[in-house]
């Protein structure tokens, strides 16, 4: 079925006191404050999106303000609107329909009065332009913070107290807004009715974010240390959770998970949330309370539960599962961090986004200090769209083989290059090596973006024929446009006999 997507101008007018020159002003940046945003902020194929177009206008305008909207499709093709800005209450408004309909990058560009028709005092500053990522749906990630920023692009949710204004803003933004809520670590002895009514209450927002479920031993009071008051507690916080649930279908229910995630559990949150972030906190909480040292290993023993019981990526069946990454001013390092993304994309690729914990603002910060924080954590919101929403390509574990030909002395030399981002990719360029010489370089024209395996990878091959003994071989990536590589290479050892 074919959706609609909205795509809706809105100009707001200042009208001065004096007799000052009129002026249309119309900018993009930043994302959270600028005046050209889409809702849903990533938007997926055949998906309904609304598109805001927001100018600041300093003095009087009589009657509707040309607008002209072109849209610019992955392909090159370009569709030119004509869009008249009804002025009413201050603001003027024109609304569009559009649907797209293939994943890639889109140009979305605004201009105000094209045709010059309206006298300005400077007429330089009437346009703005947006890149706008469309995905394939399987591939929608999430990016939860808590507190919001408006200096960041790729954060799909915010977590905390909202003002209705301030839900407004971002929803028209396409960042779900979340009411924070206490989890089964909260300070009271709640039972299931009071968990039910706190999470019933979404405060005006579309869901509940709930922090936190499950055992750290220093997030439980003494009582609360006992394990089956602690057990007690966190059924009776599920049940409540999964009434509202069931009660508020189309709601967002988000669960922090601190701990081990033991399958009783996870079998509790397919009834009772949308999406676990399970905690990893491996920067600062577990190395200063569990003295950890390999944050691999940490991050790959929070994961591993989550493959365990099937609930890594979205299936209809339960919520999805990602994990977190703390961040701390006093200890960032962002290679460290881009490290962190880079080994959670290659050792768990069917994981759709990541949280973020904490942030690199220091309390009363200076200017200097906020200008790195703000520098910092946009860092980290650049590795959101460059490591899942953008082509990602890499050959995973095993994606390299010799195949036996049944004619007997004939082999095939065979790597899979899967595409683990949210778009296709352009043309890729791949070289095939066995025993250190070239035996073939491979031109793929696209890699398609999709859910598995079954539908976002392509098979290279090159025909060889060998002498006994044993070989070595190697398939790498020597160029890919437009894409994040992270795995470029794998090899493999095979044995011929007599």
């Amino acid at each position: 079925m074919k959706k609609l997507v909205v795509v809706a101008l809105v100009l707001t007018v200042v009208v001065s006191s004096g007799a000052r020159a009129l002026d249309f002003a119309l900018s993009a940046e930043p994302y959270g404050t600028g005046g050209l945003f889409t809702r849903p902020l990533i938007p997926g194929e055949n998906e309904d999106v609304v598109i805001t177009v927001r100018a600041t206008v300093t003095g009087t305008v009589a009657g509707p303000v040309p607008c002209a909207l072109s849209i610019t499709d992955p392909d090159g093709s370009v569709h030119h609107y004509d869009v008249p800005l009804a002025v009413a209450d201050g603001k003027a408004v024109g609304t569009h329909h559009w649907t797209p309909t293939h994943n890639g990058m889109v140009r979305l560009e605004a201009k105000l009065d094209p045709g010059k028709t309206i006298e300005e005092a400077d007429e330089t500053n009437n346009a703005a332009t947006l890149s706008v990522p469309v995905v394939v749906p399987g591939r929608k990630p999430h990016f939860p913070w808590f507190s919001q920023r408006d200096y960041l692009r790729w954060a799909t949710i915010w977590a905390g107290g909202f003002k209705k204004e301030d839900i407004e803003h971002w929803l028209e933004r396409g960042v779900m807004p979340l009411a924070w809520r206490w989890g089964n670590n909260h300070p009271k002895d709640l039972d299931e009715d009071q968990f039910y009514t706190m999470y019933s209450n979404f405060g005006g927002t579309p869901g509940v974010a709930v922090d936190e479920c499950g055992f750290y031993p220093e997030t439980l009071d003494p009582k609360a240390k006992q394990t089956s008051f602690a057990v007690s507690k966190f059924v009776a916080c599920q049940r409540g959770l999964q009434r509202a649930k069931k009660e508020h279908p189309d709601g967002f229910f988000l669960v922090w998970h601190s701990g081990t995630l033991y399958p009783e559990q996870a079998a509790m949150y397919r009834k009772s949330c949308t999406l676990v972030v399970v905690e990893s906190y491996v920067n600062y909480f577990m190395p200063k309370g569990l003295y950890t040292e390999s944050v691999f290993g940490a991050l790959d023993m929070k994961m591993l539960p989550a493959r365990q019981v099937d609930m890594l990526n979205a299936t209809g069946k339960g919520p999805q599962i990602i994990t977190s990454v703390d961040l701390r001013p006093d200890i960032f390092h962002p290679g460290e961090i881009e490290n962190i993304i880079r080994h959670l994309r290659e050792r768990w690729p069917e994981m759709r986004g990541f949280g973020i914990f904490g942030g690199l603002m220091p309390k009363d910060a200076n200017a200097e200090q906020r200008r790195q924080a703000i520098a910092g954590e946009q860092f980290v919101d650049r590795l959101c769209f460059r490591y899942f929403v953008r082509p990602v390509v890499t050959f995973l574990p095993g994606s390299l083989w010799v195949t036996r030909s049944d004619k007997g002395g004939d082999f095939m030399v065979e790597a899979a290059l899967s595409n683990i981002g949210g778009m296709d990719t352009g043309e890729i360029r791949v070289a095939l090596l066995a025993d250190g010489k070239r035996l073939k370089t491979v031109t793929v024209k696209r890699v398609p973006a999709g859910d598995s395996l079954l539908q976002n990878r392509v098979i290279v091959s090159v025909p060889w024929h060998p002498r006994p003994g044993n070989h070595e071989f190697e398939a790498r990536i020597e160029s890919a446009p437009g894409a994040t590589v992270i795995k470029g290479r794998i090899s493999c050892e095979y044995f011929v006999g007599q």
